[in-house]
């Protein structure tokens, strides 16, 4: 297994050095390696393998409260030197950003994770060959579960990265992740009638996938959904299996949480922290320290040391997540939460944990009148985010529950609800499950209303 720290940290005390030679006040340096191997399969044959590697130099300058920005896929000084000078370029002609302190200044980060924590040489050195051998085995598994089974379609993949973070006040950190992930989107036909099924695992230990319970559970899925039904719009129960917990929290923390969307009124909490919101039995905290994340990290995107951070206590809201820029702006200290999501830098918690409870999926069906159970959401978007209005779509596989039993698998359906109303009262909080389908640790979660705003039959 290769790691290239030296080389890392050299590039960006070269870099460094750079922007203070053309005048930068303060500067931050991001030299981030990646390396992601994927194989591909569709109509159950592997149709593609690849593998990238690159290395990605972000510079970011300040002349007093002038930024300037500039990000590079090159390696060689003349390049870093050309593009931190760019940068200087841009901030000399930037307007001052009122807001901006200061980049942070060193701390001391958390000695909890090791490096066998973090890092996986199985799958930092996974090869072609054995992802091909589990493209082979999921694809067999798939089809001896029904006859009816005619595509296994998804991706087998490991990746490991490396990130140097270095600024002008001292800051320097490095760290190193492996993550191994399989998702599998599983179709059936039994010549009037198209089903899918999906599932997915994500691991630091290539050799770690549930393979074959990804391949079963998405299969079986798939058999089930046979004679699905139209729903009429309404309020129903609804039965969350992890992913679509998962899912749903990503956009909650991303419009609610995150320092930045409060301080520009985009937040639905904007007011309400300390304010008992949800249902009590919500509990939800941050902590990239916990190893049973597959990707924990000791350092955000700044260098920042990372720490748990409680989110919702009791259903009481309990904290937001900052950055240095967003805490300088409160006068409090950064959480440890810069990341880039879609394209921006911004505060976000990115290793949520719900705690979970004592129910079983199977207890959660016996105990709904007139429900809904659903595997995951797709095309979710945010409708209103300051009220935190949601719309999304089920998929791969969702069942009308009655009176304790699951009836029929219904086509596709639309909500459009609020995490504020739907999370506001928990019927029951479910054990944590086998497969990590999700980027966060959640359990499944039983609601007593959730608003059903159309279907495909109306689509």
């Amino acid at each position: 297994m290769e790691f290239m720290k030296d080389e890392l940290m050299e590039k960006a005390s070269f870099a460094l050095k750079e922007a203070e030679r053309f005048g930068a006040s303060q500067t931050q340096i991001e030299v981030f390696r990646t390396r992601n191997s994927l194989t591909r399969l569709a109509n159950s044959i592997i149709d593609q393998n690849v593998a990238e590697s690159r290395i990605t130099i972000s510079i970011l300058v300040y002349l007093g409260k002038k930024k300037g920005s500039y990000s590079l896929d090159a390696y060689a000084n003349d390049d870093i030197s050309k593009a931190t000078e760019a940068a200087v370029r841009m901030a000399k002609v930037s307007a001052e950003d009122k807001d901006f302190i200061s980049l942070p200044e060193p701390k001391e980060g958390s000695s909890k994770l090791s490096i066998s924590d973090m890092v996986s040489e199985s799958t930092a050195n996974a090869t072609p060959e054995e992802r091909a051998e589990v493209a082979m085995s999921v694809i067999n598994t798939a089809h001896d579960i029904d006859q009816r089974i005619y595509a296994v379609a998804g991706a087998i993949s490991n990746a490991l990265t490396e990130r140097a973070i270095s600024n002008s006040l001292g800051v320097e950190t490095y760290q190193a992740n492996t993550t191994s992930n399989i998702n599998l989107t599983i179709m059936a036909n039994d010549g009037n009638e198209e089903t899918s099924g999906w599932a997915s695992d994500n691991r630091r230990n290539f050799h770690d996938l549930r393979v074959d319970d990804v391949s079963e559970r998405a299969a079986r899925k798939a058999a089930e959904g046979f004679g699905a039904i139209d729903l009429d719009p309404g309020e129903y129960e609804l039965i969350l299996e992890p992913a679509t917990v998962g899912g749903f929290t990503l956009f909650m923390i991303y419009t609610g949480f995150s320092a930045l969307r409060y301080q520009d009124y985009r937040s639905f909490l904007r007011d309400r922290i300390g304010e008992k919101i949800f249902s009590e039995k919500l509990d939800m905290w941050d902590d990239a320290l916990d190893k049973r994340h597959f990707a924990p990290r000791l350092y955000d995107n700044e260098g920042f040391p990372k720490s748990r951070l409680d989110l919702v206590d009791d259903g009481t809201v309990k904290n937001l997540v900052y950055d240095s820029y967003t805490a300088g702006k409160d006068g409090v200290e950064s959480t440890g939460h810069n990341a880039k999501v879609w394209g921006s830098s911004m505060p976000f918690a990115g290793h949520i944990i719900v705690k979970d409870g004592d129910s079983s999926v199977n207890e959660m069906i016996e105990e709904t009148k007139n429900g809904i159970l659903v595997t995951h959401f797709h095309y979710q978007n945010p409708v209103d985010p300051t009220k935190g209005m949601m719309t999304g779509l089920t998929r791969d596989g969702a069942w009308l529950v009655k009176n304790g039993e699951i009836t029929h698998p219904v086509r596709t359906l639309r909500y459009t609800d609020a995490f504020p109303r739907f999370l506001s009262d928990i019927d029951l909080v479910g054990r944590y499950q086998s497969l990590r389908d999700s980027g966060a640790i959640v359990p499944p979660l039983k609601l007593p209303s959730f608003n059903i705003t159309g279907s495909s039959k109306e689509e």
